[in-house]
C-alpha cells in the first residue's frame, strides 16, 4: 500500500529536487538525454511534424514549458532555433543557464508560472513544447497546462506535449514500487492514455492533431537495464552488461512506447 499521496507540481518540490542533484550527476544525465534525444525516434517525428507544418527549425521561435535543464531547447538551439526556457523553479533555470553558457548557445530564461502567463507572451512563438511536465498536474490544471502551450504560439504555430504513457507498464510498475517504498521524488505523476490526448485536442480545436509514441523496443530495453541495476536482480542474475541501446522504430511505438506526444497546429 502506498503510504502517502504524492503532491502535485509546485516550485518548492522542484527546487528541492534540482538542489539535491550534484553538478556531476546533472551533467552526466543531461548529456545522456541530449545524445539520446538528438537521434531518437520521438525527436525525428517531432521535427518532421514541425517541418511539415511551419518549416525548418532554423530561425523559428520555440519555448519549452516547465523546461528543467532544457534538453529539447538545447537540441533545437543547436539546430538554429531561437529558444526560450520557461520554468517556475529558479534552480532549474540556473542549471540550464550555465549549461547553455558553457556551450556557447544563446537562449532566454523566464521565471514564470505557466498557469499564470504574462499576457505579453501570448502568440509570441512558433513552437511551444514540454517534456515530462503536464503529467504532474491534476484536472483542471492538467488541461490548463496544455492550453497554456496554445496561448504561447501564434496562429498556425505548433504545440508539442510529451508525457509518460499509461500503457508502458515497466514505468508504471517501477513508479508504484518506489511510491510504496517512499522513494519516489517527483510528486504526483498521472500518465496519459492516447484517448485523453485526442479528447484534449478536440477541446482545444487543434488542427492536424497527432499522437505519437517513443521507440518501444529501446524503451523496454532501457527499463530492463534499470530493473537489472537493483540489488535483488543483481544477486539473482548478475550485473547489467551496459550494452549500447540503439533506437529503432516499430509498430508498437504509438501504443506502447514509454512516452506519448501530442502534436497539433493552432487554428485561426
Amino acid at each position: 500500500m502506498i503510504s502517502s499521496i504524492p503532491e502535485t507540481s509546485n516550485p518548492q518540490l522542484w527546487n528541492q529536487l534540482w538542489s539535491r542533484s550534484s553538478r556531476e550527476e546533472l551533467d552526466r544525465n543531461f548529456w545522456e538525454w541530449v545524445d539520446r534525444e538528438s537521434s531518437s525516434v520521438r525527436s525525428a517525428q517531432i521535427r518532421n511534424y514541425i517541418s511539415k507544418h511551419i518549416g525548418d527549425l532554423r530561425g523559428l521561435k520555440a519555448i519549452e514549458v516547465g523546461s528543467g535543464p532544457g534538453i529539447y531547447s538545447f537540441i533545437f538551439a543547436r539546430l538554429g532555433a531561437e529558444v526560450t526556457l520557461l520554468d517556475y523553479s529558479n534552480h532549474a533555470l540556473n542549471i540550464s543557464r550555465k549549461l547553455f553558457e558553457e556551450n556557447s548557445l544563446t537562449a532566454k530564461f523566464l521565471l514564470e508560472d505557466a498557469l499564470k502567463l504574462n499576457p505579453d507572451l501570448h502568440g509570441q512563438y512558433d513552437v511551444a513544447m514540454s517534456f515530462g511536465t503536464v503529467e504532474h498536474f491534476k484536472y483542471p490544471e492538467r488541461f490548463q497546462m496544455i492550453e497554456a502551450h496554445l496561448k504561447l504560439v501564434r496562429s498556425g504555430g505548433v504545440i508539442v506535449v510529451s508525457t509518460p504513457n499509461l500503457f508502458f507498464f515497466p514505468h508504471e510498475l517501477l513508479k508504484t514500487y518506489l511510491q510504496w517504498r517512499n522513494k519516489w521524488q517527483l510528486g504526483y505523476e498521472g500518465a496519459f492514455h492516447p484517448r485523453e490526448f485526442f479528447k484534449i485536442a478536440r477541446m482545444l480545436k487543434l488542427k492536424n492533431p497527432k499522437v505519437i509514441g517513443s521507440a518501444f523496443l529501446s524503451d523496454f530495453q532501457r527499463y530492463l537495464r534499470i530493473y537489472r541495476s537493483t540489488n535483488l536482480v543483481r544477486k539473482l542474475i548478475g550485473p547489467s552488461t551496459g550494452q549500447f541501446i540503439c533506437e529503432r522504430p516499430s509498430w508498437f511505438d504509438d501504443l506502447l512506447g514509454a512516452d506519448l506526444v501530442l502534436l497539433g497546429v493552432k487554428g485561426e
